[in-house]
């Protein structure tokens, strides 16, 4: 029975080396080069943004490998705006996802480069308030209006996205 458990996990295994050799990526080198941005003009919730919006960010210090440099330092970086999610009732906040970052000369099938920035989350203090307040009829309902924070991305913050060379 032990020979029959051993000879079947040494099948999966060696089934399971040879799926991942007909990957299309290499993922088992996991050489990733960071590259750091930031965004050129204020993005928040709190004014109109747009899903789909393209906008820019410029990098911030040179990116090389290999003692090659990949990009300058100031260059313009477009990315897309995929999800706007609004601040929600019970101090739910506000989410910005950017996402699709278009590098000169750098396949998007090489970068990891989803960026998300939350606002304040009020639940915390929310839900124990709400339930409190249960004790009068209707009370803690009123909790219902209270909104969580916008998301706010800053010249000063710094995104950072991936990319790896050997994909």
């Amino acid at each position: 029975m032990n020979r029959l458990i051993i000879l079947f996990a040494l099948y999966l295994l060696m089934s399971a080396a040879v799926r991942a050799e007909t990957l299309p990526y290499n993922y088992y080198d996991t050489t990733s080069i960071p590259i750091y941005l930031s965004i050129t003009e204020l993005l928040t919730t709190k004014h109109p943004v747009n899903e789909g919006q393209f906008v820019d960010f410029r990098v911030v210090k040179d990116v090389k490998y290999k003692n090659k440099i990949i990009l300058k330092s100031g260059t313009i970086v477009p990315g897309r705006v995929e999800t706007i999610i609004t601040s929600g009732m019970n101090g739910f906040p506000a989410e910005i996802i950017v996402d699709d970052f278009q590098i000169p000369n750098i396949d998007s099938s090489k970068l990891v480069c989803t960026y998300y920035k939350k606002g304040q989350n009020r639940c915390l203090w929310v839900y124990p308030l709400k339930w409190a307040l249960t004790i009068i009829p209707f009370v803690g309902s009123l909790t219902n209006f209270i909104k969580g924070g916008h998301a706010k991305i800053k010249p000063s913050d710094i995104v950072t996205i991936y990319y790896y060379p050997n994909w």
